[in-house]
């Protein structure tokens, strides 16, 4: 029962087209959507978590490059103080930490770190707030894409949900990225190793007793 409690439903839509050539490779495979899907949650969570930099998704917010060329500008002319004030109140007007770090070319661990210092007193710098996310993608001449529902762990949800949300997208254009990759890509040779060597191990040798 708790195993079950803990499993949530992860809901997305998919067009038709790219639905049928996932369907195709997953038979082949012998891979579900939902192992697929959780899969790639969990390393773009461990990613997240290590600072190691995933590429943003299809549509993720990025800071307009008037806004990036002026922080690049105090970072390189050693205009510190007014760096991180400024990136402290980008980040209080609502922009993300992913997008200000991708400005930068910086981890979002040193933006974070300069978004919590004290401003010195008097120094007041005001920002505009990013558009609404997540953006949505344009409908399709067919209309609406048809959903698709799959089982999911509620933990990796909610961290995957955090993650994108600090990234400046949806968690829907994460699990587009994810199957986009499945379909180009397949699973990595790393990720199919436990399969193959599973199915490789013999049964156990037979060593002949010493007499």
């Amino acid at each position: 029962m708790n195993a079950q409690g803990s499993r949530r439903l992860l809901t997305f839509r998919l067009d038709q087209e790219r639905r049928q050539r996932l369907k195709a490779r997953l038979a082949r495979e012998g891979r579900t959507m939902s192992e697929v899907v959780t899969h790639g949650l969990r390393q773009y969570v461990q990613h997240a978590r290590f600072g190691i930099g995933a590429r943003p998704a299809a549509g993720a917010l990025e800071l307009p490059e008037r806004m990036a060329a002026r922080l690049r500008e105090l970072r390189s002319s050693g205009r510190s103080e007014l760096l991180s004030a400024t990136l402290a109140a980008l980040n209080e007007a609502g922009w993300p930490l992913r997008p200000l770090a991708d400005a930068l070319g910086v981890s979002k661990q040193a933006v974070q770190a300069r978004v919590r210092r004290r401003a010195p007193a008097g120094l007041v710098v005001s920002c505009e707030p990013p558009p609404p996310f997540p953006q949505r993608r344009m409908a399709s001449e067919a209309g609406l894409r048809p959903h698709l529902t799959i089982k999911i762990d509620h933990a990796l949800r909610a961290s995957a949900h955090q993650v994108a949300a600090d990234e400046g997208h949806s968690l829907t254009q994460v699990v587009e990225g994810i199957l986009d990759r499945y379909l180009r890509h397949g699973m990595a040779d790393a990720d199919q190793a436990p399969r193959a060597a599973a199915a490789s191990v013999p049964a156990a040798a037979s060593v002949p007793a010493r007499r």
